[in-house]
């Protein structure tokens, strides 16, 4: 077992609402009976918390972007715990935002910031996509997964007294576990826990809860665990028991577990949606042989299916005069991206490409002579009123997120930032060979040579 202060990541757990409802849950989302979200003051108290930590201290839920107060944790967040070095946000399109995202973590994270900053684990999503700008500013680290793919879970409801481990053999079992030796401590509304699963069945189970949320509290050591020890005769993850596909929606239980479910009045239960643990689930583990456990490849994180990060509507709005109406230029744009122009129309081609892209809502993507695409959700629009004249407009948007398209025959880097990333690495004297590798790394990837 590890002290919280010897982990890569803390997270806090700010909501158990999810979109998904994954077999296997971590957080066993869908059997509480009514979801939780953290208090303000609580979030605070917790990242106040971790002041020394140093390293990614983590939004998680559930689906975290579904809390209501999400804008303000996050802002609160990058406020009290900035990474090291900031980088600008994403502001070029990007057609493959996974693989951009990894290049990101990769040379942002673990080599220029050494993993200390904010991190968010998502599923993405509509609420995802509203918060896009400001999810790009503030985070240092985001790990994605849709789990639209065949993705693993193992069953954690699990006891191993049901499945006949002695005393002697459990004790090694649990100190070996993936979970806490390789992920969080977390901290929920009932307190800090050692383990995030640790956590997450105390909120299901109604327990006694963590420990005080004071500072310093990651510093314990596995001798001071104490009684959070009890929750892991309750957790499956250090035991070897065959994944479920997410998608199946199915949790796997041992009958203890089943028996505290039908106390705690699980909802899934009630619903069918819980099954007990099949002869055939114990034994030698089906779970991929990775860091992640559960998924073989970073790819899968996001199914190409997944439509949720591209424009969901683009309408075009004709400049009639020299004057801009804020107010009707909200009203008629359909919540999302609008494109103003004069004159000649772009071409339906480039149109059709815009949805093939993703971009960031608080950029203002110029096209051309008096042309532009942007988004009504923009950063740069809250408060503003009146009418302006299309200069005017174009101000109303910081230079640094005012970006040239590029021209329809022109084709988008892969990574459009590396150059960028490379450039900020030299002006910062940030040239350590495990920078310089990381940069030559991304570049080979995407079958470029740096500058």
């Amino acid at each position: 077992m590890r002290s919280p202060k010897d982990m890569r990541i803390i997270q806090i757990d700010i909501t158990n609402a999810c979109s998904l409802g994954c077999s296997n849950c971590t957080r066993f989302c869908g059997n509480h009976k009514k979801p939780f979200f953290m208090d303000e003051g609580a979030f605070r108290r917790a990242v106040d918390s971790l002041e020394g930590f140093g390293r990614t201290i983590g939004v998680m839920g559930g689906e975290p972007t579904l809390h209501p107060k999400f804008e303000a944790f996050v802002r609160y967040l990058a406020e009290r715990h900035p990474p090291r070095y900031r980088l600008k946000p994403l502001r070029r399109p990007v057609r493959d935002f996974i693989a951009y995202l990894r290049d990101k973590n990769y040379f942002w994270d673990e080599s220029i910031n050494r993993r200390e900053g904010p991190g968010l684990w998502t599923a993405t999503g509509k609420k995802y996509y509203e918060h896009f700008e400001l999810i790009q500013e503030s985070f240092s680290y985001q790990l994605i997964n849709d789990h639209r793919n065949g993705t693993l879970h193992q069953p954690m409801l699990v006891s191993r007294k049901d499945l006949g481990i002695p005393d002697g053999e459990w004790i090694a079992l649990r100190d070996a576990c993936w979970v806490q030796n390789m992920w969080s401590a977390t901290i929920t509304p009932k307190g800090a826990f050692f383990c995030e699963v640790a956590g997450a069945l105390d909120m299901l189970f109604d327990g006694p809860g963590g420990w005080s949320v004071e500072p310093g509290w990651w510093r314990r050591e596995p001798r001071d665990f104490g009684e959070q020890l009890n929750w892991c005769e309750f957790c499956g993850a250090a035991l070897s028991t065959r994944g479920r596909l997410s998608s199946d929606g199915i949790d796997d239980v041992s009958p203890t577990l089943l028996e505290m479910l039908e106390k705690a009045g699980s909802p899934r239960l009630k619903q069918g949606r819980i099954a007990l643990l099949e002869a055939d689930r114990v034994g030698a583990p089906n779970m991929p042989d990775t860091i992640n456990r559960y998924i073989a490849s970073y790819r899968e994180r996001v199914s190409s299916e997944n439509r949720s990060l591209f424009p969901r509507h683009v309408e075009k709005y004709r400049l009639e005069s020299a004057a801009i109406d804020l107010a009707a230029l909200r009203r008629n744009a359909g919540g999302d991206w609008v494109l103003l122009y004069a004159g000649q129309e772009p071409r339906s081609a480039f149109l059709a490409d815009i949805h093939a892209w993703v971009l960031n809502p608080g950029v203002l993507y110029a096209l051309g002579d008096r042309a532009a695409l942007f988004n009504v959700r923009a950063s740069a629009l809250r408060g503003a009123a009146g009418s302006v004249d299309f200069d005017a407009f174009l101000n109303l948007w910081p230079e640094d997120k005012r970006i040239e398209l590029p021209g329809e025959t022109e084709a988008e880097p892969a990574n459009p930032d590396l150059a960028e990333w490379a450039a900020f690495a030299e002006e910062h004297g940030l040239n350590s060979e495990q920078v310089r590798k990381t940069l030559e790394k991304i570049a080979s990837d995407h079958g470029v040579k740096l500058r």
